[in-house]
C-alpha cells in the first residue's frame, strides 16, 4: 500500500515538472516572437540611429498632438485629433508630406500646393571636410547655443544659422532645453515641435544631434568638460542636466567650458569656412578677403548697388563670390585651427559682447566651396520646414481661400488670391503702423479690385481693415477655424506664413522677418515650379513701406545690412547647381 502511494506521489511530481517545464519553453517562444517583431519594427523605422536619445512616443509625437489626444472639449471625430498610430505621423521622410492622418487635404494635393523643398537622396550622404565621416562613430565635438530672445522667427533665424554652423564645422548639434518662447507663451517649447530635426539627424549621415540633457549626462558629469581658461574639470552646477526650467545658470556654465568665438557678429564679419582642414585654405581666405577690402586688383570696394539686377554666378571664383557676399562688413572671420580643435563651441546671446545671430544663415556664412554653399543652402530649403501638423492645416486653409475665390468670381478657375502681411501689435517700428487707408492706396495698382485677399495680422481689431473690406473679399485666419480645429493656437503665426506664401501677389512689412520667411518661401517655390521670375530670383512680392523699398523683391539684390530687414535671393537662386558634383564627393 505504502509503495502504490509513493507510486502515485512520484507520478504527480512528474507532471508538475512536465507543466512548469512546458510552461517555462512557452513563455520563451512568446517572448523571442514579440522581441523579434519589436526588433524588426524599430528597424524598419530607423529607431536604432536615435540621435536625440528619446523613446520612440517622445520622436515621433509633436506636443500639440498629445494635448489634443487628452483635451476633452475637442471633436473626437475629427480626423485631426485621431491618431491612432503615432509612428506613421513622423517617422517618414522629411521630403514627403503626410496630410491624410492629420485631416487632409489628401498628400498629393497638399504636395503640390505646398512643397516648396525637393527630395535629393544624394544630398543626405554628404559629409563636411571637418566630421570624421563615420556613420554610427560617436562625433565627440560639440556645438551649443543659446537661441535669440526676439519673437519666434528671430529664434527660428538663429536656429537656422546654429543648424548650419555645426553641419559646416562637422559637430554634433545640442538643442537648448525646452523654453518659454516670445509670442508664444502659452507652453515650453522645443524646436522639435516646429521641425522634423529627428527626422533630419536620421536620414543625414554627417548631421548629429543630442538633446542638452543627453550631452550633459555624457560629458558634463562625467568630468570631461573643462574650464577653457583653467583646464580644471567643470561640471554642470549641482551636477544637474534637465534645465527646462531656468536655463540662465546653464547658459553661463556653457561659456565657461565652450569656446566663444570673439567677434562673430554678422553685422561686422562674414563667418568663413574653409574647404578643408589644410592651413592652406585659411590662408587663402584671409588673403582674399584682405585683397578685396584694400583693392589690390585695382577695384573699388564693392557696393550694394553694383550687384542690382546682376547675380554673381553660384559657381564663380572665390574672390567674385566673397565681393558679393561683404556687404560692406571689414572683418572675416575664420574657422580655424583653434576652434576647430575646440570640444565644445559655444554661441551666446550677449548684448555686452555684441554677440547675437540676428542673421540669415546664408548672408553670413560664407564658403570657400560653392559646392558647398548650395548644398547648404539646399540642406535648409529641403529638411528645415514646418512639421506636418502645420503644413496640413495650412493647405487645407489655401484650399479654402482658392475654393472662396472660385466662388467669388467664377472666372477665376485656379482660386488665385492676394495676401497681405500687417504687423502692428508691439513692433518697433512704428512707422509702419499704417492706417488701412493709406494701406489700400500704396497697393491697389498690383492688387485685383474685388478680389480675394487675405491678411496676414497680428491686429485683433478685423474692423480696423474695414476700408479695404469695402474694397476686396478680405478674409483672415479667423475666417478658417473650422479646419484647424486642434491646432495649438501657438502655430498661427506660422500658418499665417504659409498661407500668405500662397497669393498670387504678396504685400509685406519691412524690417519684418515673418514677411521675409514669407518672401524666402515664395521663392523655394517659384524656383521649383519655374514661376515667372526664377531665373533671376525675383518675384511678385512688394512692401508698403519706406517708398524706396516697396519694389525691393522685383528686382536682384545682394545681401545688405542690416541683414535681418528682408530675405535675398542668393538663398534660392540657382541652388540646385552642382548636385552631381556633391554626389561624386559622397561616394
Amino acid at each position: 500500500m505504502a509503495n502504490n502511494n509513493s507510486k502515485r506521489i512520484s507520478s504527480t511530481r512528474k507532471k508538475a515538472v512536465n507543466c512548469l517545464l512546458f510552461t517555462a519553453i512557452l513563455t520563451v517562444s512568446v517572448f523571442n516572437i514579440c522581441y523579434f517583431h519589436y526588433t524588426d519594427n524599430i528597424s524598419q523605422h530607423g529607431n536604432h540611429h536615435n540621435p536625440l536619445g528619446l523613446n520612440k512616443e517622445e520622436i515621433i509625437t509633436p506636443k500639440s498632438e498629445t494635448k489634443a489626444a487628452s483635451t476633452k472639449d475637442l471633436d473626437k471625430n475629427n480626423p485631426v485629433n485621431k491618431s491612432s498610430n503615432v509612428e506613421e505621423q513622423r517617422q517618414h521622410s522629411v521630403a514627403d508630406l503626410s496630410c491624410t492622418k492629420y485631416g487632409g487635404p489628401p498628400d498629393e494635393v497638399a504636395s503640390q500646393e505646398m512643397a516648396f523643398w525637393s527630395d535629393i537622396p544624394s544630398d543626405a550622404k554628404y559629409y563636411s571636410p571637418f566630421h570624421h565621416g563615420q556613420k554610427g562613430v560617436d562625433n565627440d565635438k560639440y556645438l551649443t547655443f543659446e537661441p535669440d530672445h526676439g519673437g519666434w522667427n528671430n529664434i527660428r533665424m538663429a536656429m537656422e544659422t546654429a543648424l548650419v554652423m555645426a553641419h559646416a564645422m562637422g559637430r554634433t548639434l545640442v538643442l537648448p532645453p525646452e523654453q518659454r518662447m516670445y509670442l508664444l507663451g502659452k507652453d515650453h517649447f522645443s524646436f522639435n515641435d516646429f521641425f522634423h530635426l529627428d527626422s533630419i539627424a536620421l536620414e543625414h549621415d554627417g548631421f548629429d544631434l543630442m538633446t542638452m540633457e543627453d550631452f550633459l549626462k555624457k560629458e558634463g558629469v562625467t568630468g570631461k568638460l573643462t574650464d577653457t581658461k583653467t583646464g580644471n574639470v567643470m561640471k554642470p552646477p549641482n551636477n544637474k542636466v534637465d534645465w527646462s526650467d531656468d536655463n540662465k545658470q546653464l547658459f553661463e556654465y556653457l561659456r565657461t567650458i565652450g569656446h566663444v568665438p570673439k567677434g562673430w557678429n554678422p553685422n561686422k564679419c562674414i563667418a568663413a569656412i574653409p574647404s578643408s582642414t589644410s592651413a592652406t585654405d585659411i590662408k587663402e581666405l584671409r588673403q582674399t578677403f584682405d585683397d578685396i577690402v584694400h583693392e589690390k586688383d585695382g577695384r573699388k570696394l564693392p557696393t550694394y548697388e553694383d550687384f542690382e539686377g546682376k547675380p554673381t554666378p553660384v559657381d564663380a571664383p572665390l574672390k567674385e563670390r566673397m565681393r558679393e557676399m561683404l556687404a560692406e562688413r571689414k572683418n572675416v572671420c575664420i574657422y580655424d585651427a583653434v576652434m576647430q580643435r575646440s570640444k565644445v563651441v559655444h554661441f551666446s546671446v550677449d548684448k555686452s559682447q555684441d554677440a547675437r545671430m540676428l542673421t540669415h544663415f546664408y548672408a553670413f556664412l560664407f564658403f570657400q566651396d560653392w559646392k558647398q554653399d548650395l548644398w547648404t543652402k539646399r540642406f535648409v530649403r529641403d529638411h528645415v520646414r514646418y512639421v506636418d501638423e502645420i503644413v496640413c492645416a495650412a493647405a487645407r486653409i489655401v484650399e479654402a481661400v482658392r475654393e472662396r475665390a472660385r466662388k467669388k468670381d467664377a472666372s477665376n478657375v485656379n482660386g488665385l488670391f492676394d495676401s497681405f502681411h500687417v504687423r502692428r501689435g508691439d513692433f518697433q517700428y512704428k512707422k509702419t503702423r499704417l492706417s488701412a487707408e493709406e494701406l489700400y492706396s500704396r497697393s491697389k495698382n498690383e492688387l485685383k479690385e474685388g478680389g480675394t485677399l487675405f491678411i496676414a495680422t497680428d491686429e485683433r481689431d478685423k474692423k480696423f481693415f474695414q476700408p479695404l473690406a469695402d474694397k476686396y473679399d478680405v478674409c483672415f485666419l479667423d475666417d478658417f477655424q473650422d479646419k484647424i480645429t486642434g491646432i495649438s493656437s501657438n502655430y498661427y503665426g506660422m500658418l499665417d506664413q504659409l498661407v500668405a506664401s500662397k497669393g498670387r501677389v504678396f504685400y509685406g512689412t519691412w524690417w519684418s522677418t515673418l514677411s521675409g520667411y514669407i518672401n524666402r518661401m515664395r521663392g523655394y517655390y517659384n524656383a521649383k515650379h519655374k514661376l515667372d521670375g526664377y531665373e533671376d530670383g525675383t518675384m511678385e512680392s512688394y512692401y508698403f513701406i519706406p517708398d524706396d523699398k516697396k519694389d525691393q523683391m522685383t528686382k536682384y539684390h545682394a545681401v545688405k545690412l542690416p541683414l535681418y530687414m528682408r530675405e535675398f535671393p542668393t538663398s534660392w537662386l540657382n541652388i540646385d547647381k552642382g548636385i552631381e558634383e556633391i554626389a561624386q564627393i559622397s561616394e
